[in-house]
């Protein structure tokens, strides 16, 4: 491959390229790592697992040990569906495990020959979606509630949007409660969260386009470009900083 990946979407955040190791440190998005070459070593307090893809539980301290090996990261918010499934059949109960062989291999096969190719972005995205959603016994999409559909139109709309929940519920016709309870079954995320998620895409659009980190933490609704670090980091277990200083160096796609 050319240049390391990065796709953001809701929910997910999604890194291929060569790996720099880390220290201990941990976030509370969910993690699967894959290597295309040899196994890597992920270290907890009190052990060490070593395999070709591993998951990691939310808030879990760890290091990744990758020896620079070519790798595919996947953060996934613990709180949307797939998250949620993969929660209860990857890890059921503990912090970190091996992945299964076998369906890892069938997606290292279907990404690895489009890599070299940029407009092959949309495929390698969905081939990952269909491997979360697999792994995790999730469906695919289903058929949107109109009233939904409205919502995150809203949500999706640049500049400044209703993001108070009474008044979404106003634009879909529903009650506060019932609106909270239909949007997490229809979009498979809480719409707080999906909120938060909104606000974060938004300022990395804007990290991406070259703007200034500040400006992107205030033009996406953050206090202010600490609060926008703070959030993101305890999401992803990297500063926003690290993107604006590789972004000549990385191809990176909001979704």
């Amino acid at each position: 491959m050319n240049q390391p990946l990065l796709f953001f979407s809701t929910g997910y955040f999604i890194y291929i390229g060569r790996a720099v190791d880390t220290v201990v440190h941990e976030h509370h998005a969910l993690q699967i790592a894959i290597s295309f070459e040899d196994e890597i070593e992920i270290v907890s307090p009190g052990s060490m697992i070593k395999h070709r893809a591993v998951i990691i539980g939310s808030d879990e301290p760890h290091e990744c040990r990758t020896y620079n090996n070519t790798f595919l990261l996947i953060n996934i918010d613990p709180e949307c569906t797939i998250g949620a499934g993969l929660k209860k059949i990857c890890l059921s109960g503990k912090k970190i495990a091996a992945l299964p062989d076998a369906i890892v291999e069938e997606l290292l096969e279907k990404i690895k020959p489009l890599l070299s190719d940029i407009t092959a972005a949309d495929s390698i995205f969905n081939n990952m979606l269909r491997f979360l959603r697999e792994l995790s016994h999730t469906g695919g999409h289903k058929d949107m509630d109109d009233r939904i559909a409205r919502v995150l139109e809203m949500l999706k709309q640049p500049g400044e949007a209703p993001f108070k929940i009474k008044d979404l519920a106003a634009i879909a016709y529903l009650s506060p409660s019932r609106l909270i309870h239909l949007f997490t079954t229809q979009v498979g995320i809480p719409i707080r969260k999906y909120i938060l998620w909104a606000r974060l895409l938004k300022a990395l659009q804007y990290i991406i386009d070259a703007r200034d980190l500040t400006d992107a933490a205030l033009e996406a609704g953050f206090s202010d470009a600490p609060h926008f670090n703070r959030t993101f980091k305890r999401m992803f277990g990297i500063a926003p900083s690290y993107l604006l200083k590789n972004s000549q160096f990385i191809q990176a796609f909001v979704k």
